[in-house]
């Protein structure tokens, strides 16, 4: 079973909870489909009768919990030690939080609120707000606003097709997934091809 059917199960065996669990992970490790999920949410929410406002509070408490998280690695670790760890971890490197305190610095409340839209800069923003030492109050309302538009759009999508069920949930079903997946193998490629790019012209730069 693949990532995305481990968050399924999880989330139809713990229900709100193991939605907001899941979703909470994919702040701490972004290989978790965020996007695929959410509208498993809504269609979840939608055959056990339950109001659609009800997965979007779970997916958005999880988008909150998840950028606490990473949040307190950087007001813990610091700048120095938080590009230490960013740059041990495989096809990250310590310039993308530079180029994310960066982000910060300029626009602050913003940034945390508009980042919520884009996979993995939505993870890295949360980091220069550690380090800034945000107040704790002010990043969770900015998490919370920006995470409750962009998972409401796909929560609802997923609720609306819940709701039609038959051949219309099927179709919606498969379709997505694909083109999901499809979008997550070119993104992935795209990196790797990025980050081999870079690699290969420091020891030029080095000489």
């Amino acid at each position: 079973m693949d990532i995305a059917g481990i968050a399924i199960r999880l989330m139809e065996l713990l229900g709100g909870p193991g939605t907001a669990l899941v979703i909470a992970a994919e702040a701490l490790f972004p290989p978790v489909p965020g996007e695929i999920l959410l509208p498993f949410a809504g269609v979840s929410a939608a055959a056990n009768g339950q109001h659609v406002l009800v997965p979007i509070f779970w997916t958005t408490l999880g988008s909150v919990l998840g950028g606490l998280g990473v949040y307190a690695i950087g007001r813990l670790l610091g700048l120095t030690r938080t590009k230490a760890l960013i740059s041990r971890i495989p096809l990250m490197e310590a310039k993308d939080v530079d180029a994310a305190m960066r982000f910060f610095d300029r626009w602050g409340f913003p940034a945390v609120a508009l980042a919520r839209f884009v996979p993995m800069v939505r993870t890295f923003i949360s980091i220069p707000a550690g380090i800034e030492k945000m107040p704790v109050g002010l990043f969770a309302a900015a998490t919370g606003l920006g995470s409750g538009i962009w998972n409401a759009l796909f929560v609802v999508a997923g609720y609306f097709f819940g709701q039609a069920g038959g051949e219309t949930l099927e179709g919606f079903v498969r379709i997505y997934s694909a083109v999901l997946a499809v979008i997550g193998i070119a993104a992935l490629i795209g990196l790797i091809i990025q980050r081999l790019r870079t690699r290969r012209r420091r020891p030029t730069l080095e000489q």
